[in-house]
């Protein structure tokens, strides 16, 4: 299974000067818990934006233009190419879960490919956005299948959405 695992404001938007827009910390721990003891994959960018690299517990996969082999990034493997790190994926994706987690040009390559979305909704806006995910209002080939209630943190209130591909 591919899915991807994000948090986005109401209008889609998912980050500013490579950092994220909301400070949740269940929205962290969301992510550790939907991700811990599998495969990960995100962009350089997403990569150096972590506090620890690469991420334990999980195998950290790079899509990196500059890549030079297949683990120039210590305790990462990296492509320098799409369609060879889709076709690991895939290969991957058929034992267990593969959840890609960004940044938003790594979330639209592999859009046609998501099984599941774990979105976490923020019931807000940052008029500063600079990246976004897809917005899923617009995409038939997604349905809601399942929604936490709502909840405040930091003075955010946000929920746990997942989606599903149609079948």
């Amino acid at each position: 299974m591919i899915s991807a695992i994000v948090c986005c404001a109401e209008d889609y938007g998912i980050g500013k000067q490579n950092g994220l827009l909301f400070d949740i910390p269940a929205d962290m721990k969301f992510f550790v818990e939907k991700t811990r003891g599998k495969a990960i994959v995100m962009g350089y960018s997403t990569y150096l934006s972590l506090p620890k690299r690469p991420l334990k517990n999980r195998l950290n996969i790079v899509l990196w233009d500059k890549a030079t082999s297949i683990d120039c990034l210590e305790g990462c493997i990296t492509f320098n190419n799409f369609d060879r790190l889709l076709y690991f994926v895939k290969q991957l994706a058929a034992i267990q879960e593969v959840v890609i987690c960004g940044g938003a040009s790594i979330y639209k390559l592999f859009l046609e490919h998501y099984d599941k979305i774990y979105l976490t909704r923020v019931r807000a806006v940052d008029p500063e956005a600079t990246a976004f995910f897809p917005n899923l209002d617009n995409r038939a080939e997604f349905v809601l299948a399942n929604s936490s209630s709502v909840m405040v943190e930091n003075g955010y209130k946000f929920a746990f959405l997942e989606y599903d591909r149609r079948k």
